[in-house]
């Protein structure tokens, strides 16, 4: 099974980084201005969207703000990677000792195109994520 995790610690609350992955219909810079839609209640569908098109779907499997999340993740970015099953996606958000925020992106079970984009891409997202929180994006 192919797995890809990533972590950063951000100069934040958890709240306000809860916000930035999860806030709806609200463009996130971090992400080229996607949006995502969904209400966030245990089994509801979730859809992110990029310049009118789909990026992804999926269901929530678990949520416990500010905390965690678990979703399904079903990529839909490329022509390539729609055919390919969809995959897991979870945040973890812990305080540190420091007042600071550590963030667990994990995300498993994809293959081929998705996989590979995924593996390229998920630190530089979640890096860019980091620096528009500390810049004073979440406010």
């Amino acid at each position: 099974m192919n797995e890809t995790v990533c972590r950063v610690r951000i100069r934040c609350t958890p709240e306000a980084l809860w916000g930035a992955l999860t806030d709806t219909e609200v463009p996130r810079p971090w992400k080229g201005g996607e949006t995502v839609h969904s209400s966030w209640a245990p089994e509801a569908a979730y859809e992110l969207r990029a310049g009118g098109s789909e990026v992804a779907l999926g269901h929530v499997i678990a949520i416990d703000p500010p905390r965690r999340l678990k979703a399904t993740f079903d990529p839909r970015w490329d022509p390539a990677v729609v055919n390919e099953p969809p995959g897991t996606l979870e945040y973890r958000i812990e305080t540190a000792e420091d007042g600071t925020c550590e963030l667990t992106v994990r995300i498993t079970g994809l293959s081929g195109a998705s996989a590979a984009a995924v593996e390229r891409d998920t630190s530089a997202t979640y890096l860019r994520l980091k620096e528009w929180i500390e810049a004073g994006g979440d406010q």
